[in-house]
């Protein structure tokens, strides 16, 4: 359940929400319980730049970690322009009680022509959730990762609005040595996709 209040420059809203992530089985409908709250502010100074903060209060999100409460914020700015949209965002994850969890990244768009895109992404996390075996010596121990990204988009027009998207990306990451044995000396992962749109 949300509500708000917009203004041409400022939008300010409230959620009450069920706070427990979804299990495994997806189709099952669950019971709604407005346990948990968030609010968020929006700033939009101008066509092009958007600054957004938010904050919410999770009870016991993660079945992995149970008794455990949530506080999590959010802060990010955006600009578009022409060819170029950027992102940077900041996220903190406090569990209460538990670790102090933040994440932040840097992501950009450009596109080359109408058709022709290429994007980046640099992202650094916090994660204490890569070995969920609790007879893991590393169960539970916090990591910081980060992940360097570059891809490329093809636009195919289809019919009208319909478009189809052709594209493919290449990742590296940095993190610590102590991760080698379970996710290699230098992991490079890579991805191919395609995608129907509605506006290409």
């Amino acid at each position: 359940m949300t509500a708000g209040y917009a203004t041409p420059a400022f939008q300010l809203e409230a959620s009450a929400f069920k706070g427990r992530e979804p299990d495994e089985h997806r189709w099952g409908i669950e019971a709604p319980r407005f346990d948990s709250w968030s609010v968020r502010g929006t700033w939009t100074p101008s066509p092009f730049w958007a600054v957004q903060v938010s904050h919410g209060r999770l009870k016991e999100p993660e079945a992995q970690h149970p008794g455990e409460d949530e506080n999590r914020s959010t802060a990010s700015v955006q600009y578009a322009r022409g060819g170029l949209a950027t992102t940077f965002a900041y996220s903190l994850k406090d569990r209460v009680p538990g670790e102090k969890l933040s994440a932040f990244l840097a992501e950009a768009t450009y596109e080359l022509t109408p058709r022709h895109a290429v994007f980046g992404r640099v992202e650094n996390v916090a994660n204490d959730e890569l070995f969920p075996d609790h007879d893991d010596p590393l169960h539970d121990r916090k990591f910081r990762v980060t992940k360097a990204e570059v891809g490329y988009a093809y636009r195919v027009p289809i019919f009208g609005p319909l478009g189809l998207a052709l594209g493919g990306t290449v990742a590296a990451y940095a993190k610590p040595a102590a991760l080698d044995a379970a996710y290699g000396k230098t992991p490079v992962s890579w991805t191919l996709f395609s995608k129907w749109a509605v506006g290409l």
